[in-house]
């Protein structure tokens, strides 16, 4: 009675699981194949994905989607016709890397690299702004202007003008 009731629960439970993965309609199946061919790229060489790629007749953006075509009528769901795809391409063929592994380094990369660069250009700004500051603060020996004859004759000058 309780293996007849184990089979009944699994026969019950399997096409449950069955519904997220395999796109029962044709609208569901279109945009299955938008959203993979939208986080595919296209290895042509034009650094764009599968779904935008401007060739017409692109020797791999074409071929690409006729097999992501195939594998979704097939009954294959997101995560399958992506590993799929991976197994066939190459991990290149994701537009964007996995955040798993080594991958995470092509995620991270980027912001250590803005922060360092930015610490490094606020570092020297602030040197800089140091060094251009000292000389005017430590000059001790400044002339005054009844000290310099040449600025003292100029204030003569430019008093005589305004007369």
């Amino acid at each position: 009675m309780k293996q007849l009731l184990l089979i009944l629960m699994l026969a019950v439970a399997t096409p449950a699981m069955a519904v997220d993965t395999i796109p029962a309609t044709p609208q569901a199946r279109d945009a299955l194949y938008d959203e993979l061919t939208s986080t595919m790229a296209c290895l042509c060489g034009c650094g764009t994905t599968l779904k935008t790629c401007p060739h017409e007749n692109c020797d791999f953006a074409v071929p690409a989607r006729k097999e992501i075509r195939g594998f979704i009528d097939s009954g294959l769901g997101r995560d399958e016709v992506k590993a799929k795809m991976v197994a066939l391409r190459g991990e290149a063929v994701l537009a964007q890397p996995t955040f798993t592994g080594f991958n995470i380094m092509a995620w991270i990369t980027p912001f250590i690299a803005l922060i360092f660069v930015g610490s490094l250009v606020a570092l020297i700004v602030k040197k800089w702004s140091v060094k251009q500051a000292a000389p005017a603060a430590s000059n001790v020996n400044v002339k005054h202007e009844s000290d310099d004859p040449y600025l003292r004759k100029m204030r003569d000058e430019f008093n005589k003008f305004e007369e």
